[in-house]
């Protein structure tokens, strides 16, 4: 799963996108987003997959995560004008994107906005917005957490620093116990799989470079409005699902928008197994 670093995209105003790629060299293009909290990293999960497929499958670390300095101000559909940078660099002019969970609502927003470079998208377990008929049919546990985000961004701070810091001794113990009763155990068993597990340590790692760098892009995503609508989509969209995830009632509402959906097993995580990945490449 050894990704393949790239030269730095630098956009208007010198900020940096730091870039790599897995896959066939010389296949389609693909783009991957990964997950909030996550990094660039994470596109190596993927290698075998897109290899297969005869994709060529390019990550890239979001502003404010590993290797790409913040954006002051950003907003969910500033993902566009990055992407369209990035394939102005790599010389494309027609992309297909996939991601997952805050990944999943960039993906979203490329889809509803990405248009005419973005031509499909696949979203594995996609973060929902925090607006109140979302956050009325959400599992308790995680809608309580979005509208802390949405309602009280401070007290989110600190909470979501605790987990991901484990800083503030039995507090820091007592949420991460919490988090962990609610994770499916199919996710517990991909966590732990020997091909899995070192390399999601390290895209964790890198992701985790910057202070605040899960906290910040869950504020972008559950304390701010995303700006585009999504009762319908301009270019075809496919949502995966874990039936246990805790986002799944938002992945079927987005079936209603016309995307196409995909149920597997298992939870958040869950669809970094073979069959998942490799469903996913193909659409791509």
């Amino acid at each position: 799963m050894t990704v393949r670093e790239l030269d730095d995209v630098v956009v208007p105003g010198g900020r940096r996108l730091a870039l790599c790629e897995v896959g066939d060299p010389s296949g389609r293009v693909a783009f991957y987003f990964h997950g909030t909290g996550s990094s660039r990293l994470e596109t190596g999960l993927y290698a075998s997959a897109a290899a297969a497929a005869g994709v060529r499958l390019v990550g890239w670390d979001r502003p404010g995560a590993g290797g790409s300095p913040p954006q002051p101000g950003r907003t969910l559909v500033d993902v566009v004008a990055d992407t369209r940078m990035v394939a102005e660099h790599l010389g494309v002019d027609a992309v297909r994107v996939a991601g997952i969970s805050g990944g999943g609502s960039h993906v979203l927003a490329l889809a509803a906005a990405g248009a005419p470079l973005v031509t499909g998208a696949v979203a594995v377990n996609p973060g929902p917005p925090a607006e109140d008929d979302l956050l009325a049919i959400l599992p308790g546990q995680i809608s309580r957490f979005m509208r802390l985000a949405r309602d009280h961004p401070r007290t989110f701070t600190v909470v979501s620093q605790a987990i991901q810091y484990r800083g503030n001794g039995k507090v820091a113990e007592a949420l991460e116990s919490m988090r962990m009763r609610g994770q499916h155990p199919m996710d517990v068993e991909v966590l732990h799989r020997p091909d899995v597990e070192p390399h999601f340590r390290a895209t964790a790692l890198e992701g985790g470079r910057q202070p605040r760098a899960y906290t910040n892009e869950a504020l972008l995503i559950w304390n701010q409005p995303w700006g585009f609508r999504l009762d319908e989509f301009p270019v075809p969209v496919d949502v995966f699902t874990g039936d246990g995830d805790l986002f799944r009632p938002f992945a079927e509402r987005l079936e209603t928008a016309g995307a196409t959906l995909h149920v597997f097993p298992g939870g958040h995580v869950s669809g970094f197994v073979p069959e998942v990945m490799g469903q996913v490449m193909k659409l791509l």
